[in-house]
């Protein structure tokens, strides 16, 4: 018996027995390697394709009772091949949707374990509610939904788009994801307030513990970013922010953190890598990135993903205008398990 086919015997032996053997040609291994590796690409979804998809599943006949919540996901190309539909995510780890509510529809409330955000894209006048408290809806609004608290949406005003942030990839990955839908339709909403969704930043009041939902209005947001206009800011993200939660001072969720960066006119940033993937949108202008030396041309309402470990710049291609990127990225999962690497472009 020659050697190949012996091992080919043995092999099949321990697959018997619920074994196998770690031999592989070192020089032909596809495992492993001195830079991170991934299945991701990168993708580009234009906001013309999403807002007129967005209102034919508004006005398609066939959805009722088989969708809580009029959404879409962008799926990355580099998994839509996977078998189980709860693992083709944006990236390996996160889910970017968007979604659309009508006026005067309820999306009834429910609660998971896995964290949640809505940044409000499109419209004004509809409400989420957040463990029965009503926090209203405007244009570059951030809510975050802490994982097991109740909440649902609803619309007495005009339609509203927004963006839904999720890592429930990665807890699927860990096999540890639940959901369960509230007792009854909508839950209550409460006639007084005391949570944290009236504040967000560094500052928080000293009684205040519990974590409980969270909003960041647009127009506090944009105020730091003018305010920062005339600094140096980030060689790579131009006049970034990261949205800081409040309750520890920490990232926005322990798995997952968001962020908000201005490219002020004509800039171009210095390009750079990490091994943490990020998910954007383009709230406002029109710019280009530059993704392992391909050129990606965004607009307003555009949404695109930057792989792990891949080189990357921005730049604003309005001499006039700002361009502001609203995005999510994993990095909070990867410095926890000490996992974090970045690296500058050659002269950074």
């Amino acid at each position: 018996m020659s050697d190949q086919n012996a091992v080919q015997e043995f092999d099949e032996q321990l697959g018997t027995r619920g074994l196998e053997g770690l031999w592989f040609n070192i020089t032909e291994a596809d495992i492993v390697g001195k830079e991170p590796r991934t299945t991701l690409m990168p993708h580009i979804w234009k906001w013309t394709d999403l807002y007129q998809s967005l209102l034919r599943a508004g006005d398609i006949h066939g959805l009722g009772g088989q969708a809580e919540r009029r959404v879409l996901c962008l799926v990355n190309p580099g998994l839509r091949d996977l078998k189980m539909k709860r693992q083709r995510g944006t990236t390996h780890t996160m889910q970017m949707t968007v979604q659309l509510l009508k006026p005067g529809e309820l999306a009834r409330s429910h609660r998971h374990n896995f964290g949640a955000f809505r940044f409000i894209i499109k419209g004004r006048g509809a409400y989420t509610v957040v463990e029965g408290e009503k926090i209203v809806m405007e244009e570059g609004d951030l809510i975050l939904t802490p994982p097991m608290t109740w909440h649902g949406h609803g619309n007495d005003a005009e339609t509203l788009v927004w963006i839904d942030g999720l890592d429930n990839i990665l807890l699927n990955s860990l096999q540890v994801i639940s959901w369960e839908p509230y007792p009854g339709d909508f839950q209550p909403i409460k006639e007084s307030f005391k949570s944290t969704a009236h504040w967000a930043g560094m500052a928080r009041p000293v009684w205040e513990k519990a974590v409980g939902p969270l909003a960041y209005k647009w127009g506090e947001t944009y105020q730091t970013l003018k305010h920062l206009e005339a600094s140096d800011g980030s060689p790579f993200d131009g006049v970034a922010l990261e949205y800081v939660n409040p309750v520890d001072g920490g990232h926005t969720f322990p798995t997952m953190s968001c962020g908000i960066q201005m490219l002020r006119p004509g800039e171009a940033t210095q390009t750079h890598r990490h091994n943490s993937s990020t998910v954007y949108h383009a709230f406002r202008g029109s710019g280009v990135t530059v993704i392992d030396g391909k050129r990606y041309e965004w607009e307003k309402g555009d949404c695109f993903v930057v792989p792990l470990w891949s080189w990357h710049s921005h730049q604003n291609r309005s001499r006039n205008e700002e361009a502001i990127l609203f995005s999510m990225n994993d990095r909070p999962m990867l410095e926890a398990l000490k996992l974090y690497r970045e690296e500058p472009g050659e002269g950074a």
